[in-house]
């Protein structure tokens, strides 16, 4: 005969204790989980059975009971009705233990309103990590509008500027930006970052980059100074003037005597999207009485002085991007990150650095052994303006290199042109921009070669919000 074999039945389970054992470590009633089912689909926290019970809303909606759009409106009721911010934060946070996932978060998100989401990031049960999540979701999934509203939406209404000022914070942050007319705003540091709901520029914004190489004495002409940055993030833009013009070598002359190579630029920094180059600037000058400075990656080298080279152009660090889009996302990244830290308060355990972007110095003119002839510096390279606007209004742009130094000996080379990124969701006006590269520095035993041009880009991304 063969094995035999008995037939083991389990104990029945009824479907209350099967779902008091999935809802809670601590037993509760069915009523209770009927109560917070009914209190989303109905839009009425009233119903909660208890306060604690905003735990488990996750429980209905990945059960199917509830949907997202359902959450979404619960949750806004319970922070801007019954302001219940708190609590919702402390649940996001609660997670990887509690039933809060990343996973439910990020699919609620699409449909709460700006002001709830706000009100959750500075809230003081939000943990940074979290808050640098919600953030980063909606950079990296392309709801760039959100984004803008949400860091927005408690900074200063408007925010004008009715005089010249160089302000001494490089982010600025308000929902209504203008720039009066008439008014130039100098950014205080190598790139501004100007992020608003409307930005109305009809004034002008200028930025200095990278200094070039230094004067070696008198009659030996120093490098040019880079163009800086500027960076603008918002709804609606009307650009205005901006100028981030790379600014000329120092001229050459007669008399010098101090010896010693030019010095170098100081290097740039770019972000590019792919099958965008930055442009190199032109050589100095140089031949018998000395070897001429190189430009390289934006920035003009350094004419030389009799006997002595001119001084290389500072080389630039390039950033790539696959696409606009990638780009767009990093730049949110980095405010997002100065954002939690310089407004909310908060400090992720890592964070973004800020897109800081600009132009390379140009080399500075070489020196001589005698009473002779010194070298030109050469033109700083142009700086880079990138713009998100889902509506671009229009704007004029100059981003182009310096020209480079004149002189007795030989003259300085060109700084290569600059890069201006616009970037929209819906529209985009008229945008002109002035991307050369920088003339050529004559001198009487040679000239230097003229920069090569930058790029205008102008693009569609996609924007989901």
């Amino acid at each position: 005969m063969g094995a035999g074999y008995s037939t083991v039945t389990p104990p029945a389970q009824s479907a209350t204790s099967v779902a008091q054992t999935v809802w809670s470590y601590t037993p509760r009633s069915l009523t209770d989980i009927q109560s917070l089912t009914a209190a989303i689909q109905n839009n009425d926290p009233s119903l909660l059975s208890t306060l604690s019970d905003i735990l488990y809303v996750p429980a209905p909606y990945f059960a199917g009971q509830v949907s997202a759009t359902q959450v979404a409106a619960f949750l806004d009721n319970l922070v801007l009705n019954y302001g219940l911010a708190g609590p919702v934060a402390a649940a996001i946070a609660a997670s990887p233990y509690g039933l809060w996932s990343t996973n439910f978060v990020t699919q609620i998100l699409p449909y709460l309103s700006v002001t709830s989401v706000a009100q959750v990031l500075v809230s003081g049960q939000m943990d940074a990590n979290h808050a640098q999540l919600i953030l980063y979701w909606l950079a990296q999934n392309y709801y760039y509008n959100k984004w803008i509203n949400v860091v927005t939406l408690n900074a200063t209404s408007s925010f004008t500027f009715s005089a010249n000022a160089t302000p001494s914070n490089n982010v600025i942050i308000a929902q209504n930006i203008t720039i009066a007319s008439g008014v130039t705003v100098t950014c205080g540091t190598r790139t501004c970052f100007f992020i608003a709901q409307s930005f109305n520029n009809y004034g002008t914004i200028v930025a200095h980059g990278a200094p070039g190489g230094t004067s070696l004495g008198a009659y030996i002409g120093g490098g040019g100074t880079g163009g800086g940055g500027v960076v603008i993030v918002a709804y609606t833009a009307a650009l205005g003037t901006i100028n981030v013009n790379g600014s000329a070598g120092g001229n050459g002359g007669n008399g010098a005597y101090v010896s010693g190579t030019g010095p170098a630029g100081v290097p740039g920094v770019f972000f590019i999207v792919s099958g965008v180059t930055v442009p190199s600037g032109g050589n100095g000058g140089g031949g018998a009485y000395g070897t001429s400075g190189l430009g390289e990656i934006n920035g003009g080298g350094g004419g030389a002085g009799y006997e002595y080279p001119g001084g290389a152009a500072g080389n630039a660090t390039v950033y790539s991007f696959s696409d606009p889009n990638a780009m767009v996302t990093y730049i949110l990244q980095g405010l997002s990150d100065w954002w939690l830290i310089n407004v909310a308060g908060k400090a992720p355990g890592s964070v973004t650095p800020l897109a800081f972007m600009y132009g390379s110095g140009g080399g500075g003119g070489g020196g001589v052994s005698t009473t002779q002839y010194g070298g030109s510096g050469g033109g700083g390279g142009g700086g880079e303006a990138v713009v998100y606007s889902f509506n671009v209004v229009s704007g004029n742009v100059n981003a182009a290199g310096g020209v480079g130094g004149t002189g007795s000996a030989y003259g300085g080379g060109g700084g290569g042109g600059g890069l201006v990124f616009i970037f929209y969701g819906a529209t985009s006006g008229t945008v002109t921009a002035n991307v050369a590269g920088g003339g050529a520095g004559g001198g009487a035993d040679g000239s230097g070669a003229t920069g090569v041009p930058g790029t205008l880009y102008i693009a569609a991304v996609t924007v989901n919000g």
